[in-house]
C-alpha cells in the first residue's frame, strides 16, 4: 500500500504573511472559499496571532467576522491557527485566563486545530494551551523550530519532538522558517525525528528563501513524514512555502498518494494570479540554489521583512550603505544569544541590537529593557547557551526571571472592570491584540466585509479589455470556441 501524503494550505496565513505582509483582504478569499474547502487538504491555516492585528489596523476589517464567513463557505474543511506561546501575539506573556479564553473563542469561531509555537522551544511556555487545547477538544500540533546553528542538531530537534509527543500532542511540526534546512540535512533530521516519535503524524514546513525547499520537501517524504505545508502558486516559492501541485506532483513522483483535486487546485491557482494581478503583487519565481547568497543570509537567518526595516533605519541616517556590515554583526549577535528562532520578538532583539551595535560603535552600549530580561530568563530557556560575558553586561547582576511567574493571576475581572463593558469576547480579544488608541481607531473605522461571487474568467477578460483607454467595446462570441471582437475607440 502506498504511502500517503497530506497537504495543508497556508495560503491564507503564512503565505500571505511571507509575501503580502498580511494584507489581503476578506474578500480575496471568500470567492475562491468554495473551491478551497472542495480540493482535499488535510488542513487549512486561517489565522496566527499577526492575523488578528494586521486585518483590524491595516484593512478596517473584523478578523473574527473573516473566521466565521470562511467557515460558512468551508464546512467540510479542517480549520488551523498558529499560536505564539504564552503571548498568543506580540512580545507580552498573556495570563493562563487570558489564553484559555482564546483557545475557547478560537473554538466557537470554527477552528479545529491549533499548532503551539515558541520562539525559544521551551515547552514551559506551551503546556498551559497544550493542556487546554486538548481538554477542549482542540488537534494540538507541537511546533519545533529549526535554525542553522551548532545547537540545532538532530539529536536536540528529536528530543524536544519527544517531549511533545510526552505531553500529549496529537501532530509534531519540524518547522525551518528561514529556509536553511538543505535536503540531506532534512532526510536525517527528520529520520531522527520519526524515530523518536513513533507513529505520531509528522508534519514539515520550510520557507524557499534560500532555494532549498523543492528537494528539502523531496527529502522530507523520503524520511516517512506525513503532512507538507504549501501554498497556492501564486504565494508560493520567493521567501514563501512551496507550491501545492508542485508538492503533490512530487510526492506521486516518489510513488506517494496525494487526495487532492488537481483541478480544484488548478482553479485556486487561477484565481489567486487574478487576485495577485489586481493588486499589483509580484508572483514570485523559484529561486535556485545560491551558494554565495546562502553563506550569506545563514549568518543572521533574518526574516526579509525585517530585513527591509533595517535598511529603512539606517537610510533614515545615511547609513544604508553599512546594511553588510549590521548583519555580519547580527550574525554575531544571535550566536550571543544562543540561538534563538528568528521570529518576534527575538529576530528584533537581534537585528535591533545589531544596527545599534554598528552606529554606537559600541557592542550593547545601551541595550533596551526586553533584552535585558531576555538575559533574565523571562522569556525562557535559551536553546544554546548565551554567551556569558554578554549575560553578564546585559543582567548587571539582577536574579534570575521566571517566565511564568503571576500567570496564574487571573487578569480577566480587572480587564472588563476597567477598560468593559465588551460587546463579546471577540471584542475583549481585540482590545487586547491592540493598545486602546489603536483598538478605539478599529472601533470608529471598521469596515463590512464585501463578500462577491467570483467572475467567470470571460468576464475578467472583458473588464481588463475594457479597462483600455483605446478600446470602445468588447464582443464576446458564446459557443465551442472563445472568440472576442474588439473595437477601438
Amino acid at each position: 500500500m502506498a504511502k500517503k501524503i497530506k497537504l495543508l494550505d497556508e495560503t491564507l496565513r503564512n503565505a500571505q504573511q511571507s509575501l503580502w505582509a498580511t494584507r489581503m483582504r476578506t474578500e480575496s478569499m471568500l470567492p475562491i472559499a468554495d473551491v478551497i474547502d472542495r480540493a482535499g487538504f488535510d488542513t487549512v491555516c486561517v489565522a496566527a496571532g499577526v492575523t488578528f492585528e494586521s486585518a483590524a489596523m491595516f484593512l478596517n476589517e473584523d478578523p473574527w467576522e473573516r473566521m466565521r464567513l470562511l467557515r460558512r463557505r468551508m464546512p467540510e474543511t479542517r480549520f488551523d491557527v498558529l499560536v505564539r506561546a504564552r503571548n498568543l501575539w506580540g512580545w507580552k506573556a498573556q495570563p493562563y485566563d487570558v489564553q484559555t479564553l482564546f483557545l475557547e473563542t478560537l473554538l466557537r469561531n470554527g477552528v479545529d486545530s491549533f499548532k503551539l509555537f515558541d520562539g525559544l522551544n521551551d515547552l514551559r511556555n506551551m503546556d498551559h494551551l497544550l493542556a487546554e487545547g486538548r481538554r477542549l477538544g482542540f488537534k494540538v500540533k507541537g511546533f519545533v523550530g529549526f535554525n542553522d546553528s551548532p545547537a540545532h542538531t538532530d539529536a536536540y530537534l528529536a528530543a524536544k519532538a519527544r517531549e511533545f509527543v510526552d505531553r500529549g500532542v496529537h501532530a509534531l511540526v519540524i518547522s525551518d522558517s528561514p529556509g536553511v534546512m538543505k535536503p540531506e540535512r532534512a532526510y536525517a533530521s527528520l529520520s531522527a525525528v520519526r524515530k523518536a516519535i513513533g507513529d505520531t503524524e509528522l508534519h514539515f514546513h520550510c520557507h524557499t528563501t534560500a532555494g532549498l525547499g523543492r528537494e528539502a520537501c523531496r527529502q522530507a517524504i523520503r524520511a516517512d513524514v506525513d503532512v507538507i505545508w504549501t501554498a497556492a502558486r501564486p504565494l508560493a516559492w520567493g521567501s514563501a512555502l512551496p507550491a501545492a501541485r508542485d508538492i503533490a506532483a512530487m510526492a506521486r513522483e516518489e510513488g506517494c498518494e496525494v487526495d487532492v483535486d488537481d483541478a480544484a487546485l488548478a482553479e485556486i491557482d487561477d484565481w489567486f494570479y487574478w487576485v495577485a494581478h489586481k493588486q499589483g503583487k509580484p508572483v514570485p519565481v523559484e529561486k535556485p540554489f545560491d551558494p554565495a547568497f546562502y553563506q550569506s543570509y545563514v549568518g543572521h537567518q533574518i526574516p526579509g521583512g525585517m530585513i527591509s526595516n533595517l535598511v529603512q533605519q539606517l537610510k533614515d541616517r545615511g547609513l544604508e550603505d553599512r546594511l553588510p556590515e549590521v548583519l555580519e554583526e547580527a550574525g554575531r549577535v544571535r550566536q550571543e544569544l544562543g540561538y534563538p528562532h528568528m521570529s518576534t520578538p527575538f529576530s528584533q532583539f537581534v537585528g535591533v541590537q545589531a544596527v545599534m551595535n554598528v552606529i554606537q560603535g559600541e557592542r550593547y552600549a545601551s541595550p533596551p529593557e526586553a533584552l535585558r530580561l531576555y538575559a533574565r530568563g523571562a522569556f525562557g530557556e535559551t536553546i544554546a547557551s548565551m554567551d556569558q560575558n554578554i549575560r553578564d553586561l546585559l543582567s548587571q547582576g539582577a536574579a534570575d526571571i521566571n517566565p511564568l511567574e503571576g500567570l496564574d493571576e487571573p487578569a480577566l475581572p480587572k480587564i472588563r472592570a476597567e477598560y468593559g463593558p465588551f460587546d463579546s469576547d471577540e471584542d475583549l480579544l481585540m482590545f487586547l491584540f491592540m493598545h486602546p488608541a489603536a483598538y478605539q481607531d478599529f472601533r470608529k473605522n471598521r469596515q463590512p466585509i464585501v463578500s462577491k461571487p467570483r467572475l467567470h474568467p470571460v468576464a475578467c477578460l472583458a473588464e481588463e479589455l475594457m479597462a483600455r483607454p483605446n478600446i470602445a467595446s468588447v464582443e464576446v462570441g458564446h459557443g465551442p470556441d472563445l472568440s472576442l471582437a474588439l473595437k477601438n475607440a
